[in-house]
Formats: C-alpha cells, structure tokens, sequence
C-alpha cells in the first residue's frame, strides 16, 4: 500500500511537470510575451552574485560552484495579476577557453529536468519559485577542469532552446533562455526570454560584463506592463 501511495505522488509531480513543460509552453495558448531579466551567473555561494573569481586546483583538478540567477527582474502585470513566481525555465550553459566536465546540476525545489544533459536544464517545478527583489536562483552546476584553467567565460547558448523553437517571435527575439509563470496565477503559458551576464574564471586581462540581451522587451512586445 505504502508503495503504491508513493507511485501515486511520483507520477503525479512527473505528470505536472509535462503539463509544465510541454502542453503548456508548446500548446496553441503559449504566449511569448518578450524579455524580462538577465541571467547573472555567480562563483560564490550566498545572495552575493560574483561573477569573477580566481581559483586554484587542488590535486590536480579545479573544480567550481556556478550559480544561475534569474535577476534583473522587472516587476509587471497582466489584467491586474502580478507575475511574481517561475513554474518553468529552460537554459543551456556553454563554457568557453578550456575543456569542462560538467558534472552536475542542482535545482533547489522539487522539480522534473528532462534536460539531455547536464548542460541543458529543461525544468518544470513544482509549485514554482517566487521571485524576490527581482531575483531567485534557478540551478547550480558544478564545472571541473584539468589543471588550472585560464580566461574561461560561462554563458549561455545562442540557439533557441526547446520552447523557443516553437514560436516565431521567440526565435526572432533571440533570447538566452526562458521561464513562464505559475498555473495559481494563471500565467502558465507565458513565455518570457532573458538575457545573460557572462561570468569569468582565472581571467588574465579585462572582462566584458555587458549583459546580452536580444532586441525584443516585454514593454514593445505589450502583453504586460510595468507595475
């Protein structure tokens, strides 16, 4: 009986976590609603986002902490509802200047990744993250190199990730990811790109912490307004 009440509940969250990530963000009421927020990776663990950092190895390997966060967040509404929490994101991490064994990521709630490796996060979660102050981290990866690596940069891909790809005026924008809203709001279908910060390992000269962004925010795409 015990056994069966535990399937119960773990194809329960598996069978939100498709809604989340499948019928809704893919499905004819999906909404691109254009980009709100960055993607500002930290080396540091704590609210402190820190995007430079210098390490040594140790026994041969260096191995990091990088943390996504989901920032820069403006607050907005749509028909009176505040968008204030994630139920969904979708991100690929790309590290450039030396060669990485990703070796795992961390989604801090209960969630479903059906990303095809660690690299790749295609997350539902389950009931969502609020997002506070602008903010809320999404993922932790742990990167680990041969040696000590230098001028390495962690980004995020270019290509359109898998909910992008489905609507036109995703692929268009060009954004670096994606997350959508709660289904308590509401706000399930809608889609909203971010941007990212690049972040800098053993740097030796200047770095670029331009964020990039693609040409479409949410203000010129109308669906939400500032709040």
């Amino acid at each position: 009986m015990l056994f069966c009440k535990q399937l119960i509940v773990f194809l329960s969250v598996v069978f939100l976590a498709v809604v989340l990530l499948f019928i809704a963000p893919s499905g004819a009421e999906a909404q691109w609603c254009g980009e709100n927020g960055l993607i500002r990776f930290s080396l540091a663990t704590g609210d402190s986002i820190v995007p430079v950092a210098h390490q040594e190895p140790e026994n041969g390997v260096t191995v990091v902490d990088l943390y996504a966060w989901l920032s820069d967040v403006v607050p907005v509404a749509r028909d009176g509802e505040a968008f204030m929490a994630t139920g969904g994101f979708e991100l690929t991490l790309v590290v450039e200047g030396a060669e990485a064994v990703v070796m795992e990521k961390k989604v801090p709630c209960k969630h479903l990744d059906v990303g095809q490796s660690n690299e790749v996060c295609i997350v539902g979660l389950d009931p969502g993250m609020s997002i506070k102050n602008g903010r809320v981290n999404l993922v932790q990866w742990k990167v680990m190199f041969q040696g000590r690596p230098e001028d390495v940069v962690f980004r995020l891909a270019t290509e359109p990730t898998h909910s992008c790809k489905t609507m036109p005026d995703c692929v268009t924008c060009q954004s670096r990811g994606l997350y959508i809203g709660v289904d308590g709001s509401g706000q399930l279908s809608m889609m909203f790109g971010v941007g990212c910060v690049p972040a800098y390992l053993n740097p030796n000269g200047e770095t670029d912490l331009t964020p990039e962004r693609g040409p479409c925010g949410f203000e010129e795409v109308g669906l939400f307004e500032r709040r």
